[in-house]
């Protein structure tokens, strides 16, 4: 615990010697108490607990190498390999992928604009190979698969919480070990529902990491449900990540079909990648 009048004390010592100094230690205290008052694991404002989940820190310059395997109802599974870069530009944060294996998928790619403005909607283009360019994908497609795995195209970005209500279902609830905070997300409008393809969704979001540990989400069409799992949460450059990614599509009782996306080799701060590598052109040359 700090000893406030130690820390007046020295304050007042060194003012006189290095005043910029104080006032920007002072100012970034100030601001880091507020923060951790604000999410502390008593905290009931659903809004602001969901705000502090998409808005924590998920890197820069980033690569990955990644393993999706999709695995239908009779048990039988298809295995991609793929690899993403990331990067944030001023308005927000930009993804690129493609496909290395099999065959049949190779040179497949993916890019994600992601903007931080919730009245600008995410740009992102599909390019196959067999069709020798790429394809944007409308607001209305983004509730579609994506590459036939159960993660659809709006799984890909990050929602703006302006979208949405928010209710606190539950303080403390333990998933896999980790106390957290339940919650429901509702879109405010038929826009949003129509691109997610979610009438609700409801939020584990873990208390001292910030991050989502299991989702579940009612899908508009078929009545089914969507759960996702998180897991294998390990820290990369004093940032969590979830090496793992479970996501079932359930009918009733019956599992139609899973999803598993594993990743490996994440790093950021790599030099190496500069905004010229997400562009439709650097998508449309491949591997």
């Amino acid at each position: 615990m700090f000893n406030w009048d130690v820390v007046t004390r020295n304050v007042e010592a060194y003012r006189m010697k290095n005043p910029w100094l104080i006032r920007t230690v002072v100012v970034v205290s100030s601001l880091v108490c507020a923060r951790a008052l604000a999410l502390d694991a008593q905290t009931t404002d659903p809004l602001l607990i969901a705000k502090a989940a998409e808005d924590r820190e998920t890197g820069d310059r980033g690569t990955a190498q990644a393993t999706l395997k999709l695995i239908d109802a009779s048990g039988k599974a298809r295995e991609r390999k793929l690899r993403q870069m990331t990067m944030k530009f001023e308005a927000g944060r930009k993804t690129i992928m493609f496909f290395e294996a099999p065959a049949d998928v190779r040179n497949t790619g993916f890019l994600s604009i992601d903007y931080d403005a919730g009245d600008k909607p995410d740009d992102q283009w599909l390019y196959l190979p067999s069709l020798h360019r790429s394809t944007r994908i409308a607001g209305a497609d983004k509730s579609g698969s994506f590459m036939g795995s159960d993660l659809s195209y709006a799984d890909m970005t990050k929602r703006d919480t302006a979208e949405y209500e928010y209710t606190l279902l539950e303080k403390s609830v333990l998933v896999d070990g980790e106390d957290c905070w339940l919650i429901e997300a509702r879109p405010r409008n038929e826009a949003e529902r129509k691109e997610t393809g979610y009438l609700k969704t409801h939020l584990w979001i873990s208390k001292s990491k910030l991050v989502r540990i299991q989702v579940k989400a009612w899908v508009l069409e078929g009545k089914k449900n969507k759960y996702m799992k998180f897991g294998s949460l390990r820290q990369v450059d004093g940032i969590w990540v979830a090496h793992s990614v479970t996501v079932r599509t359930v009918h009733g009782s019956t599992v139609e079909s899973t999803t598993v996306l594993e990743l490996n080799d994440v790093r950021f701060n790599q030099k190496s990648i500069d905004a010229s590598q997400f562009a439709e052109r650097r998508l449309e040359q491949g591997l």
